[in-house]
C-alpha cells in the first residue's frame, strides 16, 4: 500500500486484514506519544527533581544555546558538518550502487534537486542543521494543491517543534474481553497534532490533526532511558550545568 498525504493507494492483493494481534506495543523510535483512544496524551521527563514537558525541554535547549561559550561550540560543530562554497553544494545524491537504468537515475537526480531547491538547502543548510542540533528535531510541512495533487509538493514549510507533535493512537477492541489482548497495537493510528499557540501544558491535547504523510521530520535519534522523549545533543551539557550550579 502506498500513501500520499493521507491518501492510500492499494493493489488488488493489498488491504487484507491480518489476524495477528499482540499485547506488546511497538518500540518507540520516533518520539511519538502513544495513548489509548479516548484518553489524554503527554510526555514528561524527570530533570533535577522536577517534571518537565518536551515543550519545556526545547525551550531550555534554546536558552542554553544563547550563552556565548555554547553558541561558539555549536557554530564549530555546524561548520564541520556543513561544508560548501559559492561554486558547490553541501549535499548530493550518489546512485552508483542503485541497479536501475540511467534514465531512472536521471529522474531521481532531477527530483532530488527539486526538493533541495524547495528547502533552499544550498543557502539555508547552516540554519537548518543548527536548528536540528539544538532542538533535537526538525519538522516540515509538505504543501500541495488539494485540487491538483498530481502537481506534487509545491512548498516545504518549516514548523516550530513546540507547535507540533506526532501521536500514535491505540484503539481498543470492543469485542475482546481478554484484558491481555484488549489493545491491538497492530491497528494503531498515527498522525500529527499542530497548534499555532504551542503545545505547552495548557494546549497539550488540542490542535489541528494532520496526516502523517504530510509532515517530513527527523529527530536526533537520542532518546531518554525510558525511550519516551527525544533529547537534543545539548542535553548532557544541560544536566552538567544544572549539577554544576
Amino acid at each position: 500500500m502506498a500513501e500520499l498525504f493521507g491518501f492510500s493507494f492499494r493493489g488488488k492483493d493489498q488491504g487484507k486484514k491480518v489476524n495477528a494481534p499482540s499485547p506488546v506495543p511497538p518500540t518507540n523510535e520516533d518520539g511519538a506519544t502513544s495513548f489509548i483512544a479516548g484518553g489524554y496524551y503527554g510526555q514528561y521527563i524527570d530533570l533535577d527533581g522536577n517534571f518537565k514537558t518536551e515543550y519545556d525541554m526545547v525551550v531550555k535547549y534554546r536558552e542554553m544555546a544563547m550563552h556565548p561559550e555554547v553558541d561558539s561550540a555549536i557554530e564549530d560543530i555546524v561548520h564541520e558538518a556543513i561544508v560548501a562554497d559559492q561554486n558547490d553544494t553541501p549535499v548530493e545524491i550518489n546512485l552508483d550502487n542503485l541497479e536501475v537504468s540511467d534514465s531512472v537515475k536521471g529522474m531521481i537526480r532531477k527530483e532530488f534537486d527539486y526538493i533541495k531547491n524547495l528547502f533552499g538547502f544550498d543557502t539555508k543548510a547552516h540554519e537548518m542543521f543548527r536548528r536540528w542540533y539544538i532542538d533535537g528535531r526538525l519538522y516540515y510541512h509538505k504543501v500541495i494543491d488539494l485540487n491538483k495533487p498530481q502537481d506534487g509538493i509545491l512548498e516545504l514549510r518549516y514548523i516550530d517543534p513546540n507547535k507540533i507533535k506526532k501521536v500514535r493512537q491505540i484503539n481498543k477492541d470492543p469485542k475482546n474481553v481478554d484484558e491481555f489482548m484488549k489493545y491491538d497495537f497492530g491497528k494503531t493510528e498515527e498522525y500529527f497534532i499542530y497548534n499555532s499557540k504551542g503545545l505547552n501544558n495548557t494546549a497539550a491535547n488540542s490542535g489541528i490533526k494532520i496526516a502523517k504523510d504530510a509532515i517530513t521530520y527527523v529527530t536526533s535519534g537520542i532518546m531518554d532511558t525510558n525511550r519516551n522523549i527525544v533529547l537534543s545533543y545539548l542535553h548532557k551539557q544541560l544536566k552538567f550545568s544544572i549539577n554544576f550550579v
